[in-house]
């Protein structure tokens, strides 16, 4: 007689217990994962949210201090970096490097960092010195006549800066009605920007630009200066009659006439320019014992300085770096 078990085969039941041990502890372990990556998703997040925070505010900080900072003689291509603190984020290190590239423009990279293994940001932006005009014609402008009498000399540039070109033009420009005397006719240009107000930077909106930095002397009458030394822009509304020594880097603006033509009265490192028309009384400009370095550079300088450099775009990129 044939006996028929009814009872399983022996291991089955702790193979179906091992299986569903296993089962529970994939579900565990991908729960406990799906967690961990939600909770680092959700750090990584408030880290992205904190370094382009912190970043952003350095940007505008750097860029609103411009003028303390000296953006306006940084040298050209060459990085100047700022360490920037960021209130109430102890832990976030900032710092800003400001590069000046050519034409007034400014690239400026903040690097924003939260300890070693959490996280960094770099945003870039691209901001610019607002231009008030083209490029000085030479060492004397004048919508009027001038007058060169003994002992005046026309330097050329001895700046090193790539962004100044030597000049090769001619040391006195003039409009088409007014006459030079007193030097070689070779030395004289004539040219219509010479009675065109925005050269001499007297528009509305050039003034309003200056006004606003601040960063220029602006004489509203006539004035006479006996000696003393200045590094900017002087504009006189009036008469500017200097009486010397004097010594100027960067630009001499006269809505008159200017006479320096006392012995040693001026030396400028830059340009001079008056708007005072032809057959007011008497020259435009009329120089004795003067020397004049005329510098393209010392000019910019000067208009860098005197207005306030702002945002291109927004933003131009935001690279991410994350542990």
């Amino acid at each position: 007689m044939t006996m028929t078990s009814t009872h399983p085969p022996r291991g089955v039941a702790l193979f179906a217990a091992l299986a569903l041990m296993s089962l529970v502890a994939l579900l565990v372990a991908g729960a406990t994962a799906s967690i961990r990556a939600s909770q680092r998703a959700s750090r990584l997040a408030q880290t992205d949210v904190s370094l382009t925070t912190a970043a952003d505010y350095a940007l505008a900080n750097v860029l609103a201090d411009a003028r303390a900072l000296g953006l306006a003689d940084a040298p050209l291509g060459t990085p100047t970096v700022f360490d920037v603190p960021i209130p109430g984020a102890p832990d976030v290190q900032v710092s800003v490097a400001v590069t000046r590239l050519p034409a007034g423009v400014l690239w400026m990279v903040a690097d924003a960092l939260a300890g070693v293994d959490r996280g960094r940001r770099r945003v870039n932006l691209v901001a610019a010195f607002p231009s008030l005009g083209g490029r000085i014609a030479g060492p004397v402008t004048a919508r009027g006549d001038v007058e060169i009498r003994s002992h005046v000399a026309f330097l050329p540039d001895s700046s090193t800066d790539p962004e100044c070109a030597a000049f090769i033009g001619r040391p006195v420009a003039i409009a088409p009605s007014a006459v030079v005397s007193g030097i070689d006719s070779s030395a004289v240009s004539v040219s219509a920007s010479a009675l065109d107000s925005a050269t001499y930077y007297l528009t509305g909106r050039q003034l309003d630009a200056l006004r606003e930095a601040g960063r220029f002397v602006h004489v509203l009458g006539d004035t006479t200066i006996s000696t003393g030394s200045f590094d900017g822009i002087l504009m006189v509304d009036g008469t500017l009659t200097i009486t010397g020594p004097f010594s100027m880097s960067g630009l001499i603006v006269a809505r008159g006439a200017i006479d320096a033509t006392t012995e040693n009265s001026l030396s400028v490192v830059g340009a001079v320019m008056s708007f005072a028309p032809t057959g007011s009384n008497g020259p435009a400009i009329k120089f004795s014992g003067v020397t004049i370095r005329y510098s393209q550079c010392a000019v910019d300088r000067a208009l860098r300085r005197a207005v306030i450099p702002r945002r291109v775009v927004q933003r131009s990129w935001i690279e991410l770096f994350s542990p």
